[in-house]
């Protein structure tokens, strides 16, 4: 049975240090642009990192909801915060309602709005 493969997320700047601990305890590689000396870079450069790492864009940068960006970079995905409360644990607890439900999302490119009031998920 062929292994799934390993799914990796790159927290952008704008993201708590605490949703690493949270992504690495369900078995994620993570890297976080602050953390591998990257904060203040343009988002193209973001993406050309995540392109070459086949990871994960975790971001609250709205910019990053550009579709036409989205499907012209190799990259595993993105996730998209637009909540309206700011607070640390508010996003890590809708970080782990959208794993808990939506893990299988995972395996394809999508851009995933994790809004107030729900998740939308776009191929």
């Amino acid at each position: 049975m062929p292994s799934k493969p390993k799914v990796k997320f790159l927290l952008d700047e704008n993201m708590p240090f605490a949703l690493i601990g949270v992504l690495e305890k369900r078995g994620f590689t993570v890297r976080h642009l602050k953390k591998i000396g990257k904060a203040g870079i343009k988002n193209g450069e973001v993406y050309k990192i995540a392109e070459r790492e086949k990871s994960w864009i975790v971001t609250r940068d709205a910019d990053f909801e550009n579709y036409r960006k989205f499907i012209s970079y190799k990259i595993g995905g993105v996730i998209l915060f637009k909540l309206s409360e700011s607070k640390t644990l508010h996003l890590l607890n809708m970080m782990n309602r959208f794993l808990d439900k939506h893990n299988d999302k995972l395996i394809k490119k999508h851009l995933v709005l994790i809004e107030n009031d729900g998740v939308k998920i776009l191929s």
